[in-house]
């Protein structure tokens, strides 16, 4: 999918930052996206999603690991907000046992 040549050159703007490509275009992550499998994101020459292969095929030796290290550090993210919403689902489904029945 990457295309010839194409490769990162440098990190760019604020936290988390997008990694330039050599033709111009960037990659960001986009754990909104609705394809689990498609979770980077191209931009510049319309938006393209990609997989985290092709993302880091895109990104080349010198940045390969910045989209695997920054795919790790979401799903690190993801499962910690997901347990967060676990416990307040709990907690919530615990209040609930306590309610008198309804006559």
């Amino acid at each position: 999918m990457a295309d010839q040549g194409v490769r990162g050159t440098t990190l760019r703007g604020d936290e988390p930052k997008r990694l330039e490509l050599s033709d111009g275009s960037r990659l960001m992550l986009d754990a909104a996206s609705d394809d689990d499998r498609k979770v980077w994101r191209r931009l510049g020459r319309g938006h393209t999603s990609v997989s985290v292969s092709e993302a880091a095929e895109l990104a080349g030796g010198e940045f390969g690991e910045y989209v695997e290290v920054r795919t790790r550090a979401e799903v690190e993210w993801l499962r910690a907000v997901a347990d967060w919403y676990r416990q307040r689902a709990d907690g919530l489904e615990d209040q609930l046992g306590d309610l008198a029945p309804v006559s």
